[in-house]
């Protein structure tokens, strides 16, 4: 089911937020309003509407500005912005410039809102549809590198404690090779199905190259350890041959000056140590084991 699009309105005249908030609501769409350019702004960053309404001549912070700061703000400059004015139409050439989709022309004529708004939010969601097909990874279905990249730094830039984290297949060149590379394919698509339907909230899954995967985790280190052996099982009942996920991680804690880059060049570093640290762990096991043998074997066998 799809959501109730939101429409924001900006205007400093309370009959004309009054007309278009009936006439919108009456519509079907979720009406927010806003009397000021400032406050209106700070709705837009904070609800993510997909089209705005905005009056151009206000006190403070006018309508030229509100789109600029719009169009300027990487959370929110994909909104369809329409300007609403009584002034000449040598002013439109000015409101494109600086960002403007759409001009709806005082005094309002209902039909000419609706079908602004309806032709606007057509084109938004087409929009958001191909810049999602421009972030996914095709295989899987994850977010892509780039994205992951944008997401990673966008999640610095908020300051909340996370951990950023690095997965990787173990071996996963011998699946391909001896399994083939449609049985190494749904193996990817498991990984990233198993493990994304672990997430919660604003954590994401990407893919972040080969048999890597990349996830931003918001929940305590335990739970991250538990969901990789919780994904390890459910591959493992799915797949003939043995199963591991190797992991690392980084740490992001606020006020603190650490880059992405810093980030995953920690998650990465990470990753390498638990990968060698299984491997060591393993060809131990496996000299213990042929020492234990030629022991029960003894010289005359």
């Amino acid at each position: 089911m799809l959501a109730t699009p939101k429409i924001l309105v900006i205007d400093d005249d309370p009959a004309v937020l009054r007309i278009l908030q009936k006439f919108l609501a009456k519509e079907g769409y979720r009406v927010l309003v806003a009397a000021d350019g400032s406050s209106g702004l700070a709705q837009a960053r904070q609800e993510k509407p997909e089209l705005i309404i905005c009056d151009w001549m206000m006190p403070g912070m006018d309508g030229p500005q509100v789109c600029q700061a719009v169009k300027g703000d990487a959370g929110i400059r994909n909104t369809f912005f329409i300007f609403l004015t009584a002034l000449e139409k040598s002013y439109i050439g000015e409101g494109i410039a600086r960002g403007a989709d759409d001009f709806i022309t005082k005094p309002i004529d209902p039909v000419e809102v609706g079908a602004k708004v309806k032709a606007g939010l057509r084109l938004s969601q087409a929009q958001k549809a191909l810049q999602d097909l421009a972030q996914r990874d095709e295989l899987t279905g994850l977010y892509n590198r780039r994205h992951w990249d944008q997401s990673l730094e966008e999640a610095c830039q908020a300051g909340q404690p996370f951990l950023a984290a690095m997965a990787d297949v173990d071996h996963f060149k011998d699946v391909n090779d001896l399994w083939g590379h449609r049985v190494g394919d749904a193996f990817l698509q498991e990984v990233a199905k198993s493990w994304a339907a672990g997430l919660e909230g604003p954590e994401i899954l990407a893919r972040h190259g080969g048999d890597e995967f990349a996830c931003l985790y918001y929940r305590p280190l335990g739970s991250l350890l538990a969901l990789r052996k919780k994904v390890e099982k459910t591959l493992a009942a799915a797949f003939p041959f043995p199963v591991r996920l190797s992991l690392g991680y980084a740490r992001f804690q606020p006020g603190r000056r650490v880059t992405p880059a810093t980030l995953m060049a920690q998650a990465d570093r990470a990753l390498y140590e638990d990968k060698t640290q299984h491997r060591d762990a393993l060809k131990k096991t496996r000299i213990k084991n042929r020492n234990k043998d030629l022991l029960t074997e003894g010289p005359g066998d």
